[in-house]
């Protein structure tokens, strides 16, 4: 009689608990590296937007040392109000260049803001309920503006909305250049020369006499050089108040040195 000798091996399908557990963590770790990769890409990103958001708000900004009457102040409602005292002389016999100058003079760091905005005006067919008018803000042009925070009020979300800002402002502060440390800034009264005073970072040392006080620089018709070396640091607006004494710790998006000549 013939028998069949069963076969001493048996097939098996599937997979064993150690194999799925093997191909999961290495599933998992291929995740965990892509997620790192795709974080670092989204920074990287991230920073180069701000960075080119800051350098167009570099451009805008050296246009409005350019011509200084066209910065703007703000109201808590967001509205224009009479322009920045300092830069509202009209006088065709004032420059461009005192009108930067005696900012700086007395003040050696100034903080703006730089946004775009949308100018609304009212739809030709609009309504009016308790006196509010319906304004159509997203076919009308966008403008980029330079705005003094040191005669706005701050400028949180609310002024924001209300003034139709577009996207995250730049604020951005401006302080006088270390390029002056040793330059001789000022003129004497005499002999119209440069005196022998050199800037020391906050005034003139050794005193030279009238027309250059005791900090800060001296009057522009005193003033000895043909330009005048500023530093602007460019952060990206967190809302808070940019002109108290002690403003948040940030590290600058954007640092550019703008020459501003007579």
């Amino acid at each position: 009689m013939n028998s069949e000798k069963p076969s001493s091996s048996k097939s098996r399908s599937g997979f064993s608990l150690v194999e799925v557990t093997l191909a999961l963590g290495i599933v998992g770790m291929a995740i965990l590296s892509l997620v790192g990769i795709l974080g670092a890409t989204f920074q990287q990103a991230d920073e180069i937007m701000q960075t080119n958001r800051a350098l167009s708000a570099a451009t805008r900004l050296i246009g409005a040392f350019d011509n200084p009457r066209s910065i703007v102040k703000f109201d808590s409602n967001g509205f224009n109000t009479n322009p920045p005292s300092k830069f509202s002389t009209a006088a065709s016999t004032v420059s461009n260049f005192e009108l930067i100058y005696n900012e700086f003079q007395s003040n050696g760091t100034v903080w703006f803001y730089v946004y775009d905005r949308k100018i609304s005006t009212p739809i030709q067919e609009f309504t009016q309920v308790d006196g509010v008018s319906t304004y159509n803000i997203y076919s009308n042009p966008t403008v980029t503006e330079v705005a003094l925070a040191s005669e706005s009020p701050i400028l949180n979300p609310k002024v924001a909305n209300a003034r139709n800002i577009v996207g995250n402002p730049i604020r951005v502060k401006v302080t006088l250049s270390k390029l002056l440390v040793g330059q001789r800034p000022a003129i004497d009264q005499i002999t119209f020369e440069p005196t022998v005073g050199t800037w020391n970072g906050t005034s003139i040392s050794p005193t030279t006499g009238s027309g250059v006080p005791s900090s800060g620089l001296p009057a522009v018709k005193f003033y000895a050089l043909a330009y005048l070396p500023l530093v602007a640091e460019f952060y990206p607006h967190d809302w808070t108040d940019v002109t108290t004494t002690t403003p948040p710790a940030q590290t600058p998006v954007l640092v550019q040195t703008i020459i501003i000549s007579r």
